[in-house]
């Protein structure tokens, strides 16, 4: 359990340093924050992705596939707003293009750090108490430990 959540805690960490580099280039001129945009948002989008995977294998199959996810508190609540953060993020990759930036980045600013705050605080509220009942879950689940019959 505890290298599950160390992996999830640094996976964490790399979205967080990604999100403040991003976030140190709206203290910039969109003159100066441009050669370095582009490559910090697609790192985002990689450790997001990363993570994402992780995150699903680790714990979402094996809860699928041992039909826990009802017995969580809270479980479907993450899900639904892990999907639907993850579909605002791709909206705003649309929506957001080089031009669009460009010709209103003072607006581009505000909304992509409330976007940030939102994954910054879904982060924050699975480390805490999300990951640590799923694993529990998981681990302690006794239809995992019955040997299968054949």
């Amino acid at each position: 359990m505890k290298a599950t959540i160390d992996l999830l805690r640094a996976q964490h960490d790399d979205i967080a340093r990604a999100v403040d580099d991003l976030l140190m280039l709206f203290d910039k001129s969109y003159v100066e924050a441009a050669p370095r945009l582009g490559p910090a948002r697609t790192r985002i989008a990689q450790v997001i992705t990363k993570h994402l995977k992780t995150e699903d294998d680790v714990l979402l199959t094996p809860l699928r596939e041992r039909r826990l996810m009802a017995s969580i508190p809270g479980c479907e609540a993450i899900v639904v707003e892990t999907r639907d953060l993850r579909l605002a993020y791709s909206e705003h990759i649309g929506v957001w293009t080089a031009r669009m930036i460009e010709e209103r980045w003072q607006d581009y600013v505000i909304v992509t750090r409330q976007l940030n705050r939102r994954l910054m605080a879904l982060c924050d509220r699975k480390m805490k108490s999300f990951y640590p009942v799923v694993l529990r879950h998981i681990l302690f689940d006794p239809v995992a430990i019955q040997p299968r019959s054949t």
